[in-house]
């Protein structure tokens, strides 16, 4: 049961901390929305920053990122 409290801890807080690592990560890649916006026509930079789905972007792909090195750590410890 301790281990399935841990486990659940541990993605809790990577999904706490993916946040503001999203965040971060989205307003740092601005150029490349800008970029995306002219080549693409894609409305991607408003007047405030970048638009939502970049943000939504980025924190799902830091979720994916979090349960890709979650199953492999899960499989490297059963062996």
């Amino acid at each position: 049961m301790k281990r399935a409290a841990t486990a659940i801890a541990i993605v809790v807080l990577f999904v706490v901390a993916a946040v503001p690592l999203s965040a971060i990560t989205t307003l740092a890649l601005l150029p490349l929305w800008r970029y995306i916006e002219v080549r693409y026509g894609i409305e991607s930079v408003g007047h405030s920053g970048p638009a939502d789905w970049c943000f939504i972007l980025l924190y799902t792909l830091w979720l994916l990122a979090g349960a890709v090195v979650l199953v492999i750590y899960v499989r490297h410890r059963r062996t």
